[in-house]
């Protein structure tokens, strides 16, 4: 068993759903990140998203555009990730990370050696949000001989003869998109995203986590009702910290209490 299968599975023993915070490696630093990540985990994060920036993200909206321009600025590059990882590791981190990334970034790098890499820096899953199910099937059999899991994302617009194969190609969760179009925070979860966790909890042998738009308490709380066993956060989280670039310090103590009301609000009991 992975440890994001782990994770999940002593999640719901004790009736909690995972909290999975969702930030930009190397904005705008890379020890930033670090302490990022580490304060994240210490407040109450199940599961570490760490999104390696992308010149052209198309599926994300303005803060986390932002927050990639900025790390790109900084001069982050993809072998970055790996050192960042690792020095999670070192530093006493044991919650599962996932990498999320586009595609262009890892063919350049070398698909094979990308996983390779990611999993002998203390990674666990990687999500690519713009490869189709059908040519995906090469870097899942890549990642699944190093021990790292595949996340797979599920639209609105999915119809229900795709999501069988989705559901069937998935490892260590399954992410299902609010709405469509960018990642971003919203004022309330549809109840159509609501009813998607519910149509895909029902059928997935694997979690299910909401994703986009989800900024608060009772966002977290409306997806648990509604069959999702984790959130996912970022654009609200991210923009904790940049509101404010000139007092950081300032931004991880946002984070920090931000982490906990968010944590709390996975209870199923």
């Amino acid at each position: 068993m992975s440890r994001i299968s782990e994770t999940f599975e002593a999640l719901r023993s004790r009736g909690e759903g995972a909290y999975i915070p969702y930030v930009c490696a190397g904005d705008p630093n890379r020890e930033f990140s670090l302490r990022a990540i580490q304060t994240l985990c210490a407040s109450g994060a199940d599961i570490v998203e760490l999104g390696l920036p992308f010149s052209d993200p198309i599926a994300d909206g303005p803060v986390i555009q932002g927050s990639m321009q900025r790390s790109l600025s900084a001069g982050f590059k993809v072998e970055h990730i790996f050192d960042l990882i690792s020095r999670a590791r070192s530093d006493g981190v044991n919650q599962p990370v996932v990498v999320m990334s586009y595609l262009n970034p890892v063919l350049r790098y070398g698909v094979p050696e990308f996983v390779r890499r990611l999993a002998g820096s203390g990674g666990d899953g990687l999500l690519l949000v713009d490869v189709p199910l059908e040519e995906s099937e090469a870097i899942d059999r890549l990642a699944a001989e190093n021990g790292i899991d595949t996340v797979k994302l599920v639209a609105p617009s999915t119809e229900d003869s795709r999501l069988g194969n989705i559901l069937a190609k998935a490892t260590g969760f399954v992410y299902v998109v609010s709405v469509s179009g960018t990642t971003g925070t919203r004022d309330s979860l549809h109840d159509d995203a609501l009813g998607l966790v519910s149509r895909v909890a029902a059928r997935s042998r694997v979690p299910v986590a909401l994703g986009f738009g989800v900024s608060k308490p009772e966002h977290v709380s409306a997806a648990m009702r509604a069959g999702a066993s984790g959130v996912v956060e970022g654009s609200r989280l991210i923009s904790l910290y940049s509101d404010s670039l000139g007092n950081l310090e300032a931004g991880l103590s946002r984070m920090a209490a931000h982490a906990r009301q968010m944590k709390d609000a996975t209870s199923l009991r």
